[in-house]
């Protein structure tokens, strides 16, 4: 399906026999598309694989896996339950793919993998994932597994996502709302959405834009800003914990202020524009995150890059 100009969602129904783990990639083959039959192109898993969930969470609940999936997941499909892929569209092989999209039509493809590695961000104290645009094909299962993580020692994710308009948050927004919904009580959940392309974003989403301050403590209240219609009025009570702000975000600002806040172990995730990639590692540079900031009580940083390129 075409969710905008430049991006085409790819949803496959998931094999029983294939599992993934967050931030792995897979080889998809589309010969009715591709220039050759056998073409293979290397996209990352933008879904999480709800049986690891599921399988987590029955050591501590007698439900079935079956049962659960029903009552717990059934609205975060397609994020949950299926295998997708979040394409930008360039040329040649996208283009052609963003056209059979536009007819909402339907092709075989393979799928050769999983391949790459995956990193258990639940060992962290505290975990940060930072995307722009389809980078959230990286950063959303994570964000999900540090989430649904049975044994999980996280205290406190966070999620923050840059967007040209909107309507992006069309494309997660069953996802995060099931993520809030399924987070433990004792993990503090917040998600930061900046809208760089909409001047009249506090218009738009139908909410004022002065927002809480993300060191508020957890349980305390926060505004929710959202698109008006788009969401049921349960779903607004669960996503308390977003904030979403028109403009560039300032990954230095946002990552100094964790820093600030954190203790112990923190991992920062990114994956987006080259761009995004270069502020973040700037962002946690010597002494921000250097051994005279441990020894004085603050975090031990593992910076995550995850980088896309044309396939």
């Amino acid at each position: 399906e075409l969710l905008s100009e430049d991006i085409v969602r790819l949803r496959l129904r998931r094999p029983q026999h294939f599992h993934w783990s967050p931030g792995q990639t897979a080889y998809l083959i589309m010969p009715s598309v591709s220039t050759l039959p056998f073409e293979a192109h290397p996209f990352t898993i933008a879904s999480f694989d709800s049986s690891l969930l599921s399988a987590a969470k029955l050591e501590d609940q007698s439900e079935s896996s079956e049962n659960y999936e029903t009552q717990v997941l059934a609205s975060g499909a397609p994020f949950w339950k299926e295998l997708v892929f979040l394409v930008n569209v360039h040329g040649g092989f996208t283009k052609k793919l963003k056209e059979v999209a536009a007819t909402k039509g339907q092709v075989k493809v393979f799928v050769d993998g999983p391949y790459g590695p995956s990193s258990d961000l639940s060992s962290y104290d505290t975990s940060v994932s930072v995307a722009g645009g389809s980078g959230i094909s990286y950063t959303l299962p994570v964000f999900l597994s540090v989430i649904g993580h049975g044994k999980s020692s996280c205290k406190r994710v966070v999620f923050i996502w840059s967007i040209r308009g909107a309507d992006y948050v069309q494309w997660i927004e069953e996802a995060l709302v099931k993520a809030v919904q399924l987070a433990p009580p004792s993990l503090t959940v917040f998600i930061r959405i900046f809208d760089t392309g909409s001047p009249s974003m506090s218009q738009s989403m139908g909410e004022d834009s002065s927002l809480s301050s993300p060191t508020e403590k957890k349980g305390t209240p926060e505004q929710v800003v959202t698109r008006k219609g788009s969401l049921t009025s349960s779903m607004l009570l669960s996503l308390r914990v977003v904030k979403m702000e028109k403009g560039r975000s300032d990954p230095d600002a946002l990552l100094k202020e964790e820093i600030s806040m954190a203790s112990g172990s923190m991992s920062v995730s990114v994956c987006g524009s080259q761009g995004i990639a270069r502020a973040v590692r700037h962002a946690l540079r010597f002494p921000v995150s250097g051994p005279s900031s441990i020894l004085s009580g603050g975090p031990s940083v593992t910076l995550y890059v995850e980088s896309f390129g044309y396939a």
